[in-house]
């Protein structure tokens, strides 16, 4: 044996790891609020998505269209959402239609009688819920003497929450 070899001495090997502990503890929360800020902005571009085909829809048809015929008529990509994606509670929010998903969220529509508006809900999964962000889209269309016009629609945000925030708890995304 070389009596000039040694090894670690146990204070060493324990800076190492309370330096390892620490390193951890700073990158761990800014990696998780990277990953959720990531999925919330997936979740907007997604918004942004759906709006725009929907206006597509509604220059050729006059009306907005429900999530059947945006994926029948190709204005959505294969692979993008997962169609009837089960809700949080079952059944999609009070007359929606079918839930469509991307994983991280659930995006339901809403539309008025006349088919001349529609509100577009965006849920956190439950095991997300209290983390991430909620979001709302709604326009109303309306049409006067064979032209149309209507309020603009805008990405609404609520903060993370366990249950549905109330209507009043929607702020428009800056």
């Amino acid at each position: 044996m070389n009596p000039k070899v040694r090894g670690f001495s146990l204070v060493e090997m324990l800076l190492v790891v309370v330096l390892i502990s620490i390193i951890a503890a700073i990158a761990v929360p800014n990696l998780l609020a990277a990953r959720r800020a990531a999925h919330e902005g997936r979740a907007i571009a997604h918004i942004r998505t759906l709006v725009d085909v929907q206006f597509l829809f509604y220059s050729s048809k006059n009306r907005f269209a429900i999530p059947d015929e945006l994926f029948t008529g190709n204005f959505l990509g294969a692979g993008s959402f997962q169609r009837n994606a089960p809700s949080a509670s079952g059944t999609p929010t009070s007359g929606a239609t079918e839930v469509l998903s991307d994983g991280f969220y659930d995006y339901s529509f809403r539309y008025t009688t006349d088919s001349q508006g529609f509100t577009l809900d965006v849920d956190p999964k439950p095991p997300l819920r209290g983390r991430y962000r909620w979001f709302r889209y709604r326009i109303h269309r309306t049409t006067a003497g064979g032209t149309v016009s209507g309020s603009m629609g805008v990405i609404l945000w609520a903060m993370p929450s366990t249950a549905p925030p109330p209507n009043s708890a929607y702020r428009p995304l800056q």
